[in-house]
């Protein structure tokens, strides 16, 4: 039974369902590569807020940090500074660093000590004996009059080789009220540890000077200090009332490790995604539907209408390049009688010889007016029979050199290209003894350049170029899209060709 032949309607439907099935197929990709694009992007956003929260906190640590060390250093230098002086940096210190509440000095093994309040009041009160063997900062959480304070203390041995304690008070409510303040407007959420896991800045006020007590925040605790690395962790906020992802950078204050923990809660896209599927769906079916009732109506006319512009612009194109290629031999023979009348008034010895390699010459020139392209050897083989021509005239003021790539040999260039560059150059400049015209032709990459000394005539513009240039621009826009370059620099004229592949 033979085969029945489906009609064109028949294959149109098929196709279109076939492109059908496909934008189906490519909106469910996209929409996977959309959901694994959020998800990356959630991670990147989650990334730069948590780092860039992290570092505002250091950049807190390191404000007291320096507080601290200002306050050491002064006790090292000063080893009897007195109340004038103490007063004069308290205020100083304390007006740096809004957190603090006092600063205060002790000895170490004695249970005095001086404290000088931000209200610019100072006091002298007992408490139990201090005690802090070595140098460097430490800090703690005490609780005084049941007020939790964050402590930061250092000791320093001073000039006289005396040992004196000085300290930082941070009451964590008030240390509360201005990390509030300075935090970024975001959701995310971030809370200071101390080494020994003791709270001193959280989102909720109920938990400042606490202990952690989840399992999984001691251990990403226990993990952030003991290897210095980031942890991230999943865990759901309390203070937020929503999943989130908890990163966990590490801190420095001093010799101490801190940690602190930023809470960014997960970005819901899912139902815009879906809604963004939906969406894609109806509009790419309803643009493949419509697009095959168009096509149904305007192929015949449209493959119609193409098939003629083509046609006209080819026969268009060729009748173009056929009447410039025509116009190379009338050129030619005219600017050859043009060279043999000037040798006829000055040397007509030379003009008879002109003659006879002009008739061998332009011979060849009839062999070749049909052919529109034709290989570099070629061209060349013409270029150097064309050069003796003009070197009955010229002689040795008259110099040509080429450099030919041997693996571009077969490469081809519009015919007679090279011998018009060269008619060119001699028509076009001085040439004497005293001032040769020099040519040289070479390859390089995929181009053949073509140069010569640019020594104008008196009266002419050295960029008319004429006929032949034109003919070869013409090949050129035919053929390739690729043109000549022409450029005159520093007193040198540089044309470069194109190489065209070989012929098939």
């Amino acid at each position: 039974m033979p085969r029945r032949k489906h009609t064109h309607r028949e294959r149109l439907l098929v196709t279109g369902a076939i492109l059908l099935m496909l934008l189906a197929a490519g909106v469910l990709l996209t929409g996977r590569i959309i959901n694994r694009r959020a998800g990356q992007m959630s991670d990147r956003i989650a990334a730069q807020i948590s780092e860039s929260h992290s570092l505002l906190l250091q950049a807190e640590l390191d404000r007291t940090e320096q507080i601290l060390t200002a306050a050491i250093d002064f006790l090292r230098t000063h080893a009897d500074a007195t109340e004038r002086e103490l007063q004069l940096l308290t205020s100083t210190l304390l007006e740096v660093d809004a957190k603090a509440d006092a600063v205060w000095f002790a000895k170490p093994g004695d249970g005095a000590v001086r404290r000088y309040m931000r209200t610019g009041a100072s006091q002298t009160v007992f408490v139990d004996r201090i005690t802090q063997p070595d140098s460097g900062i430490r800090s703690r959480v005490v609780t005084r009059e049941g007020i939790r304070i964050w402590v930061l203390t250092g000791t320093v041995r001073n000039a006289s080789g005396q040992l004196r304690t000085c300290g930082i008070d941070y009451p964590l409510s008030k240390l509360y009220a201005y990390m509030t303040e300075q935090r970024p407007h975001s959701r995310s959420s971030a809370m200071l540890l101390d080494p020994e896991g003791v709270i001193v800045f959280h989102p909720d006020s109920l938990l400042l000077g606490h202990t952690l007590t989840d399992d999984a925040s001691h251990e990403a605790l226990r993990e952030v200090t003991t290897t210095n690395r980031r942890v991230i962790t999943q865990a759901f906020s309390d203070y937020l009332g929503i999943d989130e992802q908890r990163i966990y950078y590490p801190l420095r204050l001093g010799n101490e490790r801190w940690v602190a923990g930023i809470g960014i809660p997960r970005l819901v896209i899912e139902q815009e995604i879906d809604d963004f599927h939906l969406y894609t769906i109806l509009t790419a079916l309803i643009s493949v539907l419509l697009f095959a009732v168009l096509l149904i109506v305007a192929q015949r006319r449209w493959r119609r209408e193409y098939a003629l512009r083509r046609l006209s612009e080819q026969e268009s194109a060729q009748l173009q390049l056929q009447q410039v290629i025509e116009q190379i031999d009338p050129h030619f023979l005219f600017n050859s009688l043009n060279s043999l009348y000037a040798l006829i008034r000055c040397n007509p010895e030379q003009a008879r010889e002109f003659t006879l390699t002009l008739s061998r010459v332009y011979r060849r020139v009839l062999e070749r007016r049909k052919q529109i392209l034709a290989t570099l050897a070629e061209e060349i083989e013409f270029t150097w029979q064309y050069h003796s021509l003009q070197q009955i005239r010229f002689g040795e003021s008259l110099e040509l050199t080429t450099a030919i790539d041997p693996v571009l040999r077969n490469r081809r260039i519009p015919a007679m290209s090279l011998q018009t560059l060269v008619e060119n150059a001699v028509k076009h400049n001085r040439i004497s003894p005293h001032n040769p015209l020099r040519i040289r032709i070479r390859t390089e990459g995929e181009t053949l350049l073509i140069e010569n000394n640019c020594t104008p005539r008196d009266n002419e513009s050295p960029e008319s170029l004429g006929v032949g240039l034109e003919r070869i621009r013409s090949i050129y826009r035919f053929y390739t899209d690729q043109n000549i370059s022409i450029s005159i620099e520093q007193g040198l004229f540089r044309c470069r060709l194109p190489l065209l592949p070989e012929e098939p």
